[in-house]
């Protein structure tokens, strides 16, 4: 698991040392050779830039109306940036990154090269460390937090539970210097035309060493490299889906604290959800809807297991209901829709429960092979009926029973009814008692008691524990 990951990072970092040989932007620029990466040094390094501006003057009148007329686009992803002459783009270049005088690193923000020289070339600052190890020294990576802390671990796992700042903040150019050397040694040819793109490639390292978070975010920044494309939607979409299953296996550090356990689980799971509703969309554009109706049961399953949210589970399983159906997959929209009323009866949306849990049971009632299925759907409306109305569950069973004849012998018919006349008695104890008997044989499972206990108390008005139903 080591060795991959060292391979991923070896292969990053080798990303780096070949921008710097004297191939790509800047060897068209300066001509080739070796002193095309002393150019490149001096072309970024704002101090120097005047060694660029007299190399200009000292241009012939055709080489200065060459550089005027030619244009020059930003190499960083996502920049559409493009330049008229070399002094506009090296001021543009600049205002992507803060670069460290002292070490040539380069952060995303002016507070992030400030805290960055304080602790590694500030003297003063390492003075003051080892005066008072035990004291709080290092500041929170989040410009308008005014938190110190004692180490470094503390203060990165703050910054990253509390304002979701990644430690690496060089993640983004390191990917993009990956994607620049793969397409000089392409010979012009485009990313996404070799499967073994810098973002892929490093993303499945990073798999197979179980880095997670390191493997989500260079799947994400695949998919948004192939999202720009404009052609690439199947791989776009792809790389979401792999993102989110990467950010759905993050587990926190056994170190930090629960509640910000809570934030951090909370942060990745809502990650693992957006790259999965990315995906879907991108499908339903593609006219897949198929594979859209799957990503939406997907994000279903993160809310019922990782972060429980019945309302969206009850959002999502009816959309991707609602995909199957438009693709003529009755049995798994069906599947989807019997989550959709249960959640919409733990709600206690009962009237919204017992639609669904009809719109199934008549459409299996009306189906040669499914007949024999209807009836636990016809079971389950008639217990959202029970809690809503006794008179209205009369009406309903007996519309149930005309349905499907099946139904009409079926031990969950005659449930019912026995229930109805210990309601219509007000009698707990036989309520109680029949309720058992049908437990012994068929065993209720926990939404049907949850929906029995709710009916139970109408009846006694007293605590809703479950061992008194059995």
């Amino acid at each position: 698991m080591a060795d991959n990951e060292a391979k991923a990072r070896q292969k990053m970092a080798e990303g780096r040392k070949k921008l710097q040989g004297g191939g790509g932007f800047f060897s068209k620029v300066f001509g080739g050779g070796g002193g095309s990466g002393e150019a490149a040094d001096l072309f970024i390094q704002v101090n120097n830039s005047s060694v660029v501006r007299d190399g200009l003057r000292n241009r012939s009148s055709d080489d200065e109306e060459e550089a005027s007329s030619s244009e020059i686009e930003c190499s960083y992803a996502g920049c559409l940036f493009i330049a008229s002459n070399l002094l506009e783009y090296e001021e543009h270049y600049a205002s992507h990154s803060f670069q460290c005088c002292e070490c040539g690193t380069r952060f995303d923000t002016a507070h992030r090269l400030e805290v960055h020289h304080d602790e590694q070339h500030n003297p003063f600052f390492q003075i003051q460390l080892q005066r008072q190890p035990d004291s709080a020294h290092f500041k929170c990576l989040h410009p308008t937090c005014e938190l110190k802390f004692c180490n470094t671990r503390t203060r990165d796992e703050h910054s990253r539970v509390v304002h979701f700042i990644q430690g690496d903040s060089s993640r983004r150019r390191r990917f993009d210097e990956i994607g620049t050397v793969l397409s000089n040694s392409m010979g012009g040819m485009s990313i996404d035309d070799e499967e073994g793109s810098g973002w892929t490639g490093g993303g499945n390292l990073f798999k197979m060493a179980k880095n997670w978070k390191e493997a989500g975010e260079a799947f994400l920044e695949a998919a948004e490299f192939y999202a720009k494309q404009g052609d690439s939607k199947h791989d776009c979409a792809t790389q979401y889906a792999e993102a989110a299953n990467c950010f759905r296996k993050i587990q926190p550090e056994v170190e930090v604290f629960q509640a910000k356990c809570l934030v951090l689980i909370m942060h990745y799971f809502q990650r693992a959800v957006q790259c999965l509703e990315k995906t879907s969309e991108i499908y339903t554009d593609m006219g897949r809807f198929t594979m859209a109706a799957k990503n939406h049961v997907s994000i279903a399953e993160l809310y019922e297991t990782e972060l429980p949210d019945k309302e969206q589970c009850v959002k999502h399983y009816q959309q991707a209901a609602d995909y199957y159906k438009g693709e003529e997959q009755k049995s798994s929209a069906s599947k989807c829709l019997v989550k959709v009323a249960m959640y919409s009866a733990e709600l206690e949306k009962y009237g919204q429960a017992i639609a669904v849990f009809e719109e199934i049971a008549f459409y299996e009632a009306d189906h040669s092979t499914l007949k024999y299925a209807a009836k636990g759907h016809f079971f389950q409306a008639l217990l959202c009926h029970l809690n809503i109305d006794p008179i209205n569950t009369q009406q309903a069973l007996q519309k149930y029973e005309n349905a499907s004849p099946s139904f009409s012998d079926s031990r969950e018919c005659k449930f019912v009814k026995e229930l109805l006349a210990a309601i219509e008695e007000k009698n707990e104890e036989t309520f109680t008692e029949c309720v058992a008997n049908f437990d012994k044989i068929s065993r209720l499972d926990n939404w049907s008691t949850s929906l029995l206990l709710k009916v139970k108390r109408t009846i006694e008005g007293g605590d809703d524990d479950e061992d008194d139903l059995r």
